[in-house]
Protein backbone atom coordinates (compact mmCIF):
# COMPACT_ATOMS: atom_id res chain seq x y z
CA UNK A 1 0.00 0.00 0.00
CA UNK A 2 1.34 3.48 -0.64
CA UNK A 3 1.87 5.83 1.60
CA UNK A 4 1.48 9.03 -0.28
CA UNK A 5 -1.37 10.89 1.38
CA UNK A 6 -3.05 11.86 -2.02
CA UNK A 7 -4.05 7.97 -2.19
CA UNK A 8 -5.39 8.35 1.07
CA UNK A 9 -7.45 11.14 0.64
CA UNK A 10 -8.67 9.58 -2.99
CA UNK A 11 -9.68 5.98 -0.70
CA UNK A 12 -11.16 8.16 1.67
CA UNK A 13 -13.20 10.52 -0.73
CA UNK A 14 -14.44 7.13 -2.56
CA UNK A 15 -15.87 6.01 0.88
CA UNK A 16 -17.44 8.83 1.69
CA UNK A 17 -19.00 9.52 -1.94
CA UNK A 18 -20.33 5.91 -1.83
CA UNK A 19 -21.67 5.92 1.78
CA UNK A 20 -23.65 9.18 0.44
CA UNK A 21 -25.14 7.68 -2.45
CA UNK A 22 -26.16 4.39 -0.31
CA UNK A 23 -27.31 6.26 3.08
CA UNK A 24 -29.79 8.31 0.74
CA UNK A 25 -31.13 5.58 -0.39
CA UNK A 26 -31.26 3.73 2.52
CA UNK A 27 -33.31 6.70 3.90
CA UNK A 28 -35.82 6.89 1.34
CA UNK A 29 -38.97 5.81 2.55
CA UNK A 30 -42.52 4.28 0.13
CA UNK A 31 -45.45 3.64 1.24
CA UNK A 32 -46.40 0.16 0.77
CA UNK A 33 -48.47 -1.05 -2.21
CA UNK A 34 -51.79 -0.67 -2.00
CA UNK A 35 -53.06 -3.84 -3.49
CA UNK A 36 -56.58 -3.74 -4.67
CA UNK A 37 -58.49 -6.76 -2.64
CA UNK A 38 -59.51 -9.54 -5.10
CA UNK A 39 -62.83 -11.39 -4.10
CA UNK A 40 -61.34 -14.23 -2.52
CA UNK A 41 -59.62 -11.55 0.38
CA UNK A 42 -62.93 -9.93 0.63
CA UNK A 43 -64.79 -12.88 1.03
CA UNK A 44 -62.19 -13.95 3.91
CA UNK A 45 -62.17 -10.73 5.70
CA UNK A 46 -66.28 -11.23 5.77
CA UNK A 47 -66.65 -14.33 6.42
CA UNK A 48 -63.54 -15.59 8.78
CA UNK A 49 -65.02 -13.64 11.79
CA UNK A 50 -68.40 -15.13 11.17
CA UNK A 51 -67.23 -18.65 10.94
CA UNK A 52 -65.26 -17.65 14.03
CA UNK A 53 -68.35 -16.74 16.13
CA UNK A 54 -70.55 -19.65 14.49
CA UNK A 55 -67.46 -22.28 16.26
CA UNK A 56 -68.08 -19.99 19.16
CA UNK A 57 -71.65 -20.75 19.73
CA UNK A 58 -71.69 -24.15 18.78
CA UNK A 59 -68.71 -25.39 21.08
CA UNK A 60 -71.24 -25.76 24.21
CA UNK A 61 -72.96 -28.12 22.01
CA UNK A 62 -70.17 -30.27 20.66
CA UNK A 63 -68.67 -30.22 24.06
CA UNK A 64 -72.07 -31.58 25.40
CA UNK A 65 -72.43 -34.42 22.79
CA UNK A 66 -68.80 -35.64 24.03
CA UNK A 67 -69.31 -36.04 27.15
CA UNK A 68 -73.03 -38.04 26.06
CA UNK A 69 -71.51 -39.97 24.01
CA UNK A 70 -68.18 -40.71 25.71
CA UNK A 71 -70.68 -41.17 28.89
CA UNK A 72 -72.73 -44.14 26.24
CA UNK A 73 -69.90 -45.84 25.38
CA UNK A 74 -67.58 -45.76 29.05
CA UNK A 75 -70.72 -47.78 30.30
CA UNK A 76 -70.70 -50.24 28.08
CA UNK A 77 -67.08 -51.30 28.96
CA UNK A 78 -67.55 -51.73 33.24
CA UNK A 79 -67.84 -55.27 33.80
CA UNK A 80 -69.96 -54.60 36.60
CA UNK A 81 -72.73 -53.85 34.33
CA UNK A 82 -73.55 -57.16 33.57
CA UNK A 83 -71.88 -57.88 30.33
CA UNK A 84 -69.39 -60.35 30.59
CA UNK A 85 -65.59 -58.94 30.08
Amino acid sequence: MPSDPDHVLDAIDGVVEEWETVSADAMRWQPPESKSPDLLTEMGEIFAPLANALTEVLRPLGDTLNRVFDHLTDDDDHPENGTPA
